[in-house]
Parts: C-alpha cells; structure tokens; sequence
C-alpha cells in the first residue's frame, strides 16, 4: 500500500480528516471595496494613442469602473477601489510612463 493511502485510511479511521482543508475548492478572490475617483499625474504622454493605452491596460484591472486619460492634463483620472490603486500605477509603469 503507498504512503498516501496508509495516511489517507489513518485519518479516515481516527476521524482527523475533517480537520485538513478542502481542496477541492477553488480559492476566493479578495474582496474589493466600493470604487473611489482619483487622479494620477502621468508623465510621457504624447497623443491620443497614449491615453488608449493607459486607459486599455488600467480596465484590465480587476474593480475598476472608469478610466480617463489625458496627455494634454498629463492625468489619469480612475474609478476603482482605493487598493488597486498600487496595481493601476504599477500598470502605467510597465507601459513605459511615469507616474508621480
């Protein structure tokens, strides 16, 4: 008899089993809270092309509502919980901008 099976049979036999997580459950994605407004000031945008960009990487983001980028105001305005706010900056980095 393999291993797993020996232990599997003791703790079915001593009643231990209840005790060990389910692992046939799929993990639970955190919960967000409400979405908030905020601004960040983004600089390295040059065009509309830009904006799309931004704004197409930043709604990928899990929570958020809304995104409006411009490169004329250098602002990116988002509608998101509060703690995807480090998520979204981080997204406007990798695209190659600086977030201040």
């Amino acid at each position: 008899m393999r291993l797993a099976a020996i232990i599997a049979t003791a703790l079915l036999a001593t009643g231990a089993a209840g005790l060990l997580p389910a692992c046939d459950r799929a993990p639970t994605a955190p919960k967000l809270t409400e979405p908030v407004s905020f601004t960040l000031a983004v600089k390295g945008m040059h065009c509309e092309g830009c904006e799309g960009a931004i704004c197409g990487k930043v709604g990928q983001i899990a929570g958020v509502t809304a995104c409006k980028a411009s490169h004329v105001s250098e602002q990116v305005e988002v509608i998101a919980p509060v703690e995807q706010k480090a998520a979204i900056e981080a997204a406007i980095v990798k695209l190659g901008y600086k977030v201040e």
